[in-house]
């Protein structure tokens, strides 16, 4: 975490730096940071209090059994089709999926949940997919990336065979 954090502060310096030495530039990106923050601050406390709370009140001993390590890859359709239904952005899923690996959901299974989340985001399909590209192109990508939240998981529970699982997870 700390090593992901470094990564991102320099990352964010040498931007800085970067739009600094242009004329205007530094003004305008420290803006459009400003504006980022004052929409995305106040949501972050509300989404990890809702985690803590979908954590509590989900029934553990469900979500094993589902979700969870032993479940194999009818857990990982299970994660990918309930990913799919979550229709928000980050502020709303990664709280959801914190309290899904703290009930004990496997890491194949978190990985497929969030891939189908990203890949199949209905909300994203109506307001911006549709409207904007098109029915022809927004069918042909939901075709086109059926598969995908499944060969995630599967390439997960691969790693987790080849490396053992993630650190800190359960």
């Amino acid at each position: 975490m700390i090593g992901t954090l470094v990564v991102m502060w320099g990352l964010a310096a040498a931007t800085a730096f970067l739009a600094w030495r242009r004329p205007g530039r530094f003004a305008v990106g420290l803006g459009y940071a400003k504006e980022q923050l004052l929409i995305i601050l106040p949501r972050l406390p509300i989404s990890f209090f809702a985690a803590g709370f979908i954590a509590e009140l989900l029934p553990k001993d469900q979500i094993g059994p589902l979700i969870g390590d032993g479940s194999g890859f009818t857990g990982i359709v299970i994660a990918a089709l309930f990913g799919a239904l979550i229709p928000s952005g980050p502020i709303v899923s990664f709280p959801i999926a914190i309290a899904l690996a703290k009930l004990g959901a496997g890491t194949p299974q978190l990985v497929a949940f969030i891939a189908a989340w990203s890949c199949y985001m209905i909300q994203r399909l109506l307001m911006w997919e549709i409207p904007l590209m098109g029915w022809g192109f927004a069918w042909r990508r939901m075709v086109a990336s059926i598969p995908l939240p499944f060969i995630c998981g599967l390439l997960a529970a691969g790693l987790v065979w080849l490396l053992g699982d993630v650190p800190g997870h359960h």
